[in-house]
């Protein structure tokens, strides 16, 4: 099977602004595989799943190659089989019961925020609760004082903004360079400190760490700025997304008030039709065949979690929310490198939704929710909400 090559400005051209479901419609029409300019796009649910499942041929690593001149990203910048060292030593520190233990520090944060705007009987969601919450949660996750937020804000906003995660390290700006330079020397500090005055964190964890299973710091670096370029403008999308479904929809908001076990497939369901990862980065490494096409070794690829999602076990619900269908979805990645901070993710959408609940049941939405786009993540530049105060 051939395929044409489409311009660099297709993907930009996607009409995000009608909605996800024609953005999605739009980005499959082409087929399951095609390229665009220089990259190939692999749409179906099976072509991903096919990528996710051989990481020999689909690498990760060299995907970040530009990335890793500036500092190299753990874990998801290693390909098997070191990759697995690292996860052997993360993935309980990421783990559900982790998590939990930090429930009451992100519920008080939570509530924190909420308590600044219910009295107004206004909100915008993106400014006042989506953007700031995610990065305490990073903080303490690290373990590092809240007290550094409004200076962390503007060196993380100033890196995601000037650049995404693929492309860091290529042509990069100079604020770019500037904020994460700012970052990476502060961070050098924070693990100083912790050498000497451990705590029951996960940097903490990893500096225990002795023997072959030691890190470098160069490592540890590695690791917090995966967190913090891959695991906060996605969580502050996603909230955004949730609440706009919510603001919109009065009889899906009171069934989550009423039945608070339906947000876990509530927050399912966002990730997988309005999740904030439209595609993940891939390098061939040989000639592969994917959907009846060959993309050549050497070739830039995107994995396309977002169309991947409405097909496969989804195609019968392909645009539909549906809170009683299994979770199958690929908001997360899959494979060998699937999202280290998942369970985390999951927290702070379904926190959020119960808190937000608590405090105001009831709002609807009080100005345009413009979707930033083109965008390495999708997510919205403003949510202006409005309610009785409280």
């Amino acid at each position: 099977m051939t395929t044409m090559e489409l311009p660099d400005s297709f993907y930009a051209d996607a009409p995000v602004a009608r909605g996800r479901t024609a953005a999605m419609e739009y980005l499959r029409r082409p087929g399951p595989v095609y390229q665009v300019g220089n990259t190939w796009m692999i749409t179906s649910y099976e072509g991903v799943r096919f990528a996710q499942r051989n990481p020999d041929l689909f690498s990760s690593a060299k995907a970040f190659d530009g990335v890793a001149n500036a500092i190299q990203l753990i874990p998801i910048a290693i390909d098997p089989p070191k990759h697995a060292d690292y996860r052997r030593v993360l993935d309980p520190m990421f783990g559900p019961k982790r998590m939990e233990a930090m429930d009451a520090d992100l519920r008080a944060q939570l509530r924190g925020h909420i308590d600044q705007f219910a009295p107004l009987g206004r909100c915008d969601v993106v400014a006042d609760l989506s953007y700031k919450f995610p990065t305490q949660a990073i903080l303490t996750l690290f373990g590092l004082p809240l007290e550094h937020l409004p200076k962390f804000l503007g060196w993380v906003t100033g890196i995601i903004k000037g650049a995404d995660v693929s492309s860091l390290g290529n042509e990069t700006s100079q604020s770019v360079i500037d904020c994460s330079m700012a970052l990476f020397v502060f961070l050098q500090e924070q693990l100083e400190m912790k050498k000497s005055h451990p705590g029951d964190d996960m940097l903490s964890s990893i500096l225990a760490l002795d023997g072959d299973s030691a890190w470098t710091d160069a490592e540890i670096l590695g690791l917090c700025f995966l967190i913090i370029l891959a695991g906060l403008d996605t969580v502050t999308g996603a909230i955004g997304f949730a609440l706009l479904n919510l603001a919109n929809d009065p009889m899906l908001r009171h069934r989550l008030i009423d039945d608070p076990s339906l947000i876990p497939p509530f927050v399912e369901e966002v990730l997988r039709l309005d999740g904030p990862v439209p595609g993940v980065p891939r390098l061939t490494t040989a000639d592969v065949e994917v959907d009846g096409v060959m993309i050549p070794a050497n070739s830039a690829v995107m994995l396309m979690l977002c169309t991947a999602n409405r097909e496969g076990p989804n195609a019968h619900i392909a645009n539909e929310m549906d809170l009683t269908a299994k979770s199958t979805h690929l908001g997360f990645g899959g494979g060998v490198h699937r999202c280290l901070g998942s369970h985390l993710a999951r927290r702070e959408l379904r926190l959020t939704i119960e808190e937000f609940h608590a405090r105001i049941p009831d709002y609807r939405q009080a100005g345009e929710a413009t979707t930033l786009w083109p965008a390495g993540t999708f997510g919205l530049e403003s949510l202006p909400l409005e309610f009785d105060p409280c």
